[in-house]
């Protein structure tokens, strides 16, 4: 399934733009893309998926302050 078609990103998306606009829908589709990636981890695993977006979000932090 495509991102154009996940019904589950869609509903994220919407949600977030009725509650935070300025909340970039560019980090949440990556997130949701993480999360999506990890879903079916093993719980020893599921530590993958938690550095995975603390990457990300160092990554997006270090950008907004570099503006």
């Amino acid at each position: 399934m495509t991102d154009d078609n996940d019904m589950a990103l869609a509903a994220l998306l919407k949600a977030a733009a009725d509650v935070e606009p300025a909340l970039s829908a560019e980090l949440l589709r990556k997130s949701f893309a993480i999360q999506r990636r990890h879903q079916f981890d093993h719980d020893d695993i599921r530590e993958a998926s938690m550095q995975d977006l603390k990457m990300l979000l160092d990554a997006t932090v270090d950008v907004e302050d570099s503006k």
